[in-house]
């Protein structure tokens, strides 16, 4: 006899941002996705980012984690947060991406944050598959430093953890989209806007399925909506977002948008999102995946669903990264 519903573990999902470590382990019981175990913790305010004393909390919450929740091995799939990430699109001359890689660092490096010289560069070709091909093709271009990206290695070093992929928080957000809102054959075409608010960032990816096709970060977030006027300027902000892809050639409309939030979001959030997808007239729905998702039931999850405003799909996107490894 086959064993068909044979459990299947992937590795540990890990997003280190601006204000929680999130560590989560899914696996799959068939086609079904369920949550084995995961932990959470909230960053001291009086550490800023980046500096010895925020790696060697990162580091000490990454052991805590790891000891208290039941997780199995020690490989681990990751991500740099969002503003060690450098995102644009660029066009290009379709013939010459057989030399994007010497192309790439020459048309952005002026827009760079860091030195061209100490980055790694990655791209996403956005082909349009329902246009003919033609002298041009747009190109998300994406640039970190390596001292970012050797910073949080160590932190996963020191945490005796395995590293087997840094994965980017756009595609993690896909992922997560394409196996808890996604799952319909008729579904896997339908151009998608997700929209994720996170302590100080929002981040904004616009896909088709699997493939993506735009993305961007907002320096608003949790902390900075507290301010009055912060939610009117975020959500205009979306709304330049909104135009520049229609205008940018693709001639891809928009028709579905989902708001990645857990269930203590804010209701003034909620209504934004209800008058822009009003406004574009697109079907709109809270995305929250800890609701999405069969979870273990034993005291050791460490997670609890009711009243988070914590989001999960970018590190429930990077454990099912793993299935394609």
């Amino acid at each position: 006899m086959f064993n068909l519903n044979q459990k299947k573990l992937c590795p540990i999902g890990v997003d280190l941002g601006s204000g929680y470590l999130r560590m989560a382990q899914l696996g799959l019981n068939g086609h079904q996705p369920f949550l084995h175990a995961a932990g959470l913790r909230q960053k001291p305010a009086e550490i800023p980012a980046r500096t010895p004393a925020w790696q060697r909390w990162a580091i000490d919450a990454v052991k805590q984690i790891s000891h208290e929740a039941p997780f199995k091995g020690q490989a681990i799939i990751t991500s740099l947060p969002s503003d060690d990430v450098f995102i644009d699109p660029i066009k290009v001359p379709r013939a010459s991406l057989e030399r994007i890689e010497q192309i790439l660092p020459q048309k952005i490096q002026k827009r760079l944050p860091f030195s061209a010289e100490n980055a790694m560069f990655q791209h996403v070709v956005v082909d349009n598959k329902n246009e003919k091909s033609g002298s041009e093709v747009t190109v998300l271009a994406i640039a970190t430093a390596r001292e970012a990206i050797e910073r949080h290695l160590a932190i996963y070093e020191r945490a005796q953890l395995d590293v087997v992929g840094i994965s980017i928080w756009p595609m993690a957000m896909i992922r997560s989209f394409t196996n808890f809102f996604c799952r319909r054959q008729n579904e896997q075409n339908t151009v998608a806007i997700l929209l994720d608010v996170g302590t100080n960032h929002s981040n904004v990816v616009i896909t088709r399925g699997s493939d993506l096709l735009f993305a961007r970060v907002m320096s608003i977030g949790y902390t900075q909506l507290e301010q009055g006027q912060m939610v009117q300027r975020l959500f205009s902000e979306i709304d330049v977002c909104v135009r520049y892809f229609e205008e940018s050639g693709i001639a891809l409309r928009i028709e579905r948008m989902i708001f990645l939030a857990g269930c203590g979001t804010t209701p003034a959030l909620c209504e934004k999102v209800a008058e822009l997808a009003q406004k574009m007239q697109i079907p709109a729905q809270i995305g929250d995946v800890l609701n999405a998702i069969e979870m273990n039931r034993g005291p050791q999850c460490l997670l609890d669903r009711r009243n988070s405003k914590v989001d999960w799909a970018t590190t429930f996107g990077l454990s099912l990264e793993g299935l394609k490894n």
